[in-house]
């Protein structure tokens, strides 16, 4: 058989623990092409879509509340110039658009159908702490639990998390072969999140996990990466996507 004329590759007859995975396309911050990104105006625009999860990013504010942004730095309206985030009182992000991720986890809770990928980033765990950042985050998500994955590239705080009720958890990594290290084998993560430049083999090699690969924006890459392994795809152009029907066919949607 030809596994490519089909859509499937031989890591998914060797993978059989995940024959009846529901292949996602998960939204970069939502639908961004048309809405600001990490609000819930683009959330609820992805959703409207038809996808089936999305990922979104977050950073403390320096009360220790989670907001839904993605950069480390942010200009305030009529601020001169940009501070950083860490540093900005949740009565002065009051003042911008951006959603708290509280606010994100009560439009989630009706919506349950969505999973959600909610990145901590590196530099906003050193910012804030990890503990803190950990804590805060997982706290709000624990309600909505079977829903929530939390994604980031440290492993402590990954362990954390689980060690604070977060039933799943998605580790981003910078190659395949470091998830060959002791420390991914045990932590053994539910999904790793791998940039498509980074991957080094043909093939995605198998594991006890499900593999994302980010950012593809196209039909013929998303066909092309499900063929390689994937098992998912973080997309930013799912309207593009939503419409090619060479990708539904592949991913069901």
């Amino acid at each position: 058989m030809d596994l490519r004329a089909t859509g499937r590759s031989r890591h998914d007859d060797n993978n059989a623990y995940y024959a009846d995975l529901t292949l996602m396309l998960i939204a970069h911050r939502g639908d961004k092409s048309h809405h600001p990104e990490n609000t819930l105006a683009a959330f609820e625009a992805a959703h409207s879509l038809g996808a089936c999860a999305i990922k979104c990013d977050v950073r403390i504010s320096a009360d220790g509340t989670p907001w839904c942004f993605h950069g480390n730095t942010l200009r305030l309206p009529e601020a001169a110039e940009e501070r950083p985030f860490h540093e900005l009182r949740d009565r002065e992000l009051r003042q911008s658009p951006l959603n708290t991720f509280a606010q994100l986890v009560d439009w989630a809770s009706c919506h349950r159908h969505l999973d959600w990928f909610v990145e901590l980033a590196e530099t906003s765990l050193a910012a804030a702490g990890a503990d803190v950042a950990v804590e805060s985050v997982v706290d709000l998500m624990r309600r909505e639990c079977e829903s929530f994955a939390l994604l980031t590239g440290d492993h402590r705080s990954l362990r954390m998390a689980r060690s604070l009720g977060c039933h799943r958890v998605a580790l981003k990594v910078d190659s395949v072969a470091q998830c060959l290290s002791a420390s991914v084998v045990t932590l053994a993560p539910d999904y790793v999140l791998i940039r498509d430049c980074d991957v080094e083999f043909e093939e995605l090699p198998p594991g006890p996990w499900q593999w994302v690969v980010y950012e593809i924006n196209s039909a013929k890459d998303a066909v092309r990466w499900r063929v390689r392994g994937a098992h998912h795809i973080l997309t930013g152009n799912l309207p593009l996507l939503m419409r090619s029907r060479e990708a539904s066919d592949v991913y069901g949607f």
